[in-house]
């Protein structure tokens, strides 16, 4: 894990929240969970190493984190590493920063900076983005295929042209309507992202057991919607300025995981 604002480096959005969840948010009554999302990006030829230092700053996070700590790591090919921080409102940020100080100050100033160097070494680049959880988007099936304990993520990348930001959520909503009618068992969650230099944009995450997988849902979801998924996408098409996807795995041993789970 790295550091380079002293804060565990940040993943992303991991599994749909609960079908009650979802029908709050449609009442007005759900509090959205924000996500304070730090990536790293390793040369391939540096993963290997950078793997290992990484579990090194884990073992010794884990040992003095404080109560109510929680992050969650993923990797990919095309993500990078990245560490997903939950919080409860957008002014919570400064408060886990200075909780993520205070656990560097009982580990030793001097030993964080030697364990974080070890792995900077081999970050090629770093980013950091602000999503809110936007559960008036997202469809998650009262019996899910999958649980969150699939170990794959699929992230769909939606840029909408600006100022069609509205008509792509009227469109994202047909979907759901789309998959509710069909009582479809796949669903997916969407997250806005508030910070960065390429907005507006909204990601789409799914849940699967591996690539094979999700291309296999896929081809059934489409065969159980008929025509009609193919009309919608094509009417979500013309509303963006650009598309992009990839894929991501939960890493949950690097991970700090709540109490529960």
């Amino acid at each position: 894990m790295k550091r380079w604002m002293l804060f565990p480096l940040a993943v992303l959005m991991l599994s749909p929240a609960s079908l009650a969840a979802q029908e709050a948010a449609q009442e007005e009554e759900y509090s959205p969970t924000w996500w304070a999302v730090f990536t790293e990006q390793v040369a391939p030829s540096n993963v290997a190493a950078f793997e290992e230092a990484s579990a090194a700053m884990y073992e010794v996070i884990k040992a003095n984190a404080p109560e109510g700590m929680v992050y969650y790591t993923l990797s990919g090919p095309e993500t990078g590493y990245m560490y997903a921080i939950p919080m409860e409102s957008y002014e919570q940020f400064t408060e886990i920063f200075q909780q993520w100080e205070g656990m560097i100050e009982q580990i030793g100033r001097e030993k964080w900076m030697e364990m974080d160097a070890a792995g900077s070494k081999m970050v090629t680049s770093r980013s950091m983005t602000l999503y809110i959880e936007r559960m008036d988007l997202s469809y998650v099936p009262e019996a899910p295929r999958l649980d969150e304990e699939a170990p794959m993520r699929h992230y769909d990348y939606i840029y909408p042209v600006p100022g069609k930001d509205q008509e792509v959520e009227a469109v994202m909503r047909e979907w759901v309507d789309l998959y509710k009618s069909h009582d479809a068992d796949s669903g997916w969650m969407v997250y806005q992202a508030f910070t960065g230099a390429d907005l507006p944009l909204y990601v789409f995450s799914t849940l699967a057991m591996d690539r094979g997988d999700y291309e296999a849902d896929g081809d059934r979801l489409d065969e159980m919607m008929g025509e009609a998924d193919d009309a919608l996408w094509i009417k979500t098409r013309d509303l963006l300025r650009k598309f992009d996807h990839n894929d991501a795995w939960f890493r949950p041993e690097l991970s700090l995981l709540p109490d529960e789970e």
